[in-house]
């Protein structure tokens, strides 16, 4: 057994994590084992737009937008999903500072003015976000059935 059980332990210990991600409730931004994610212990209470890491009662852990903070919870969502979440501070053990894009890019997350721009539009493409991600599967679908086979 390793040292360290968790990305929790290590973020409490280290004041942050890196590796990569599983899942692709974050796509388009992040890719599923493609990007390296940084992860650093929160100081303060999170803000809109910020991407926490957070425990759920399973012990999964998630990392999902805040498109509204509130007064005890924060409300999250998946860039790639419909379901909004909530999530409170005890539950938050980092959010994502910066990452690297195929390995290669980095994009800060505190500093990076397109990135900023990204989550806002992002957000606020909610009310029609089910029609963006099922025109994207539709055409990947489309695109598959025409490279397959091909070699």
């Amino acid at each position: 057994m390793s040292e360290f059980e968790s990305i929790k332990d290590i973020i409490d210990k280290y004041g942050q994590y890196t590796g990569l991600t599983k899942g692709d409730s974050m796509w388009p931004l992040i890719h599923e084992q493609r990007d390296n994610i940084i992860v650093v212990k929160n100081e303060d209470r999170l803000k809109k737009y910020d991407i926490p890491v957070y425990i759920l009662k399973s012990g999964k852990y998630v990392m999902h937008r805040i498109i509204e903070v509130r007064e005890n919870d924060y409300i999250v969502l998946g860039d790639n999903l419909l379901t909004k979440e909530y999530v409170t501070d005890d539950m938050i053990c980092g959010k994502l500072v910066g990452f690297y894009k195929n390995g290669k890019k980095y994009i800060d997350c505190e500093n990076n003015k397109l990135y900023k721009f990204y989550s806002k539009v992002w957000v606020s493409l909610f009310p029609v976000r089910r029609y963006i991600i099922f025109a994207h599967r539709v055409f990947y679908k489309i695109k598959r059935s025409f490279t397959f086979g091909k070699k």
